[in-house]
């Protein structure tokens, strides 16, 4: 059926023939007036949809409330951060809001420098670098003057005082002082003006000339919630005090560092133990020679030090029949006899017992006339007594095994610690047998003569002086049986003339 005609396709679609359309019409023009009008109705209507109007008003109120040491614009920044944490994280603790906190206080650019210092720091290990990079990154953060740090030392229980105008560390109570004090009660100390707090020492600055204006000083607690030291930076350059914000950034550095110095401990561990297996290898394979009495005696010296670190070693042989120790100095070849009662040794050689002393000024039984007449400052002293086989005729105690002065990684002297006394006492056990045989082999053929007299042979002591002389620490067996050979050579010598 056609649809053509029909009035039906006009209502799908067609329309009827009209005119032809004309130009279109022309826009009216609009004046500026009119348009300034407009947008400034639509930014009246943007400002009371989103309450902008009461935004900067508590931006305002919030710089003039605070009064921060940071640019306005950084902390207009934190204050909005602050708000959006706020109305984002409603669940969130009140601890978790401070520690948010104190990030979102902390310009960007500062961040990136904090970043900066802890990688640098925490890509070391060796414990003297790991100090001196400490120091350097913390100045170099907090645009400070100077920084010390100061290591809690178990085995001595002092602070090891490290600082950027310190040619050498020096040790200071825990208590002692300002960074004392913090150690003892992790407080953060922010002082502006250092001459004006009871707390600080004021002799440093007397003594040297220098003019502490303010400090800053922070105690670094491990994840173990462990207190391992105390961080403290010296004026602040170019303004008059340390600001908030470098509170937070020391605080979260120190929370690196002590990552940092508990891995340098690992590492300070690992380096002593592989040290002390290399001394042991080194002093069983000498002793398994067949040595002297006078070579053995040098052996033991010279092996003892490098097992604890220690600074000088001196054998005592116990001579029953004078009563006396006996031993020859390895700095000068001379003999040493003294009392067999006398001293920290012969307390030692008496009683049989291990004597460890961690201050001899401190110590009675410590004649200082030795020092004074030689220079030398005794610190710490541990005796060790060599015992003789269960059985054995005569005394107890072969012989005794003084060790003076710990000498740390530093360079400072210590004490010697657990550790170095568990290390000693098997030294003394392993060494005791064969001290022993080398005594009676020496004497078979000498019967009427003391031990020590068998060994100190000759008054002058040409034959251990010869081991001192030629003793050569990168070749010791070799060095002590040619200089032995060299010592009987010379006594034959003497004898057949």
């Amino acid at each position: 059926v056609s649809l053509r005609g029909s009035g039906l396709t006009r209502g799908l679609g067609s329309h009827p023939p009209g005119p032809p359309p004309g130009p279109p019409a022309r826009a009216m023009p609009v004046s500026p007036e009119a348009v300034e009008a407009e947008e400034r109705g639509n930014i009246e209507e943007y400002c009371r949809k989103h309450n902008v109007d009461g935004l900067v008003q508590e931006l305002v109120e919030g710089l003039l409330r605070d009064r921060p040491e940071t640019k306005p614009k950084e902390h207009f920044a934190h204050l909005l951060r602050m708000q959006l944490m706020r109305e984002n994280t409603a669940g969130a603790t009140e601890m978790e809001m401070c520690e948010a906190s104190k990030a979102s206080e902390v310009p960007g650019r500062l961040l990136i420098n904090l970043f900066e210092a802890t990688k640098r720091i925490i890509s070391e290990i060796v414990p003297k670098e790991i100090i001196n990079i400490i120091i350097q990154e913390t100045i170099k953060l907090l645009h400070a003057e100077r920084v010390s740090l100061f290591v809690y030392d178990k085995r001595i229980d002092m602070l090891v005082h490290n600082s950027s105008n310190l040619k050498r560390p020096i040790r200071v109570k825990p208590g002692q002082g300002i960074a004392g004090h913090v150690f003892k009660t992790r407080e953060i100390v922010n002082i502006l003006d250092c001459y004006l707090d009871d707390r600080f020492d004021q002799t440093f600055d007397k003594t040297t000339g220098y003019r502490t204006n303010n400090l800053l000083t922070m105690p670094i607690v491990d994840f173990e919630d462990e207190c391992m030291g105390v961080l403290q930076a010296i004026n602040k350059k170019g303004t008059t005090h340390f600001s908030h914000v470098d509170e937070i950034l020391l605080e979260n550095l120190c929370q690196h560092i002590s990552i940092a110095l508990r891995n340098a401990e690992v590492y300070r561990a690992a380096i002593v133990t592989s040290e002390r297996a290399g001394a042991l290898l080194n002093m069983i394979q000498s002793l398994t020679q067949d040595l002297g009495v006078q070579s053995m005696i040098l052996t033991i010296t010279m092996h003892a030090n490098e097992l604890v670190q220690a600074d000088r070693c001196t054998v005592f042989l116990v001579d029953e029949k004078k009563q006396q120790l006996w031993s020859v100095s390895t700095d000068s070849g001379k003999q040493i006899r003294i009392p067999k009662s006398a001293g920290i040794v012969g307390e030692c050689a008496t009683e049989g017992e291990l004597i460890a002393i961690p201050d001899a000024y401190a110590d009675p039984r410590f004649n200082q006339e030795v020092d004074r007449r030689t220079g030398y400052r005794t610190h710490s002293i541990l005796a060790i007594p060599v015992m003789r086989r269960a059985g054995s005729a005569g005394s107890k105690t072969l012989a005794v095994i003084q060790m003076i002065n710990k000498m740390e990684f530093d360079g400072a002297v210590g004490k010697f610690d657990d550790e170095d006394i568990q290390v000693m006492e098997t030294f003394g056990t392993f060494v005791a047998s064969k001290l022993q045989d080398s005594l009676l082999l020496n004497g078979s053929s000498k019967q009427n003569e003391s031990e020590a007299g068998l060994v100190f042979a000759s008054e002058t002591g040409v034959g251990l002086r010869a081991c001192v002389k030629n003793y050569d620490a990168s070749h010791r067996g070799q060095a002590i049986q040619e200089s032995m050979e060299e010592g009987n050579e010379e006594e034959g010598e003497e004898e057949g003339g």
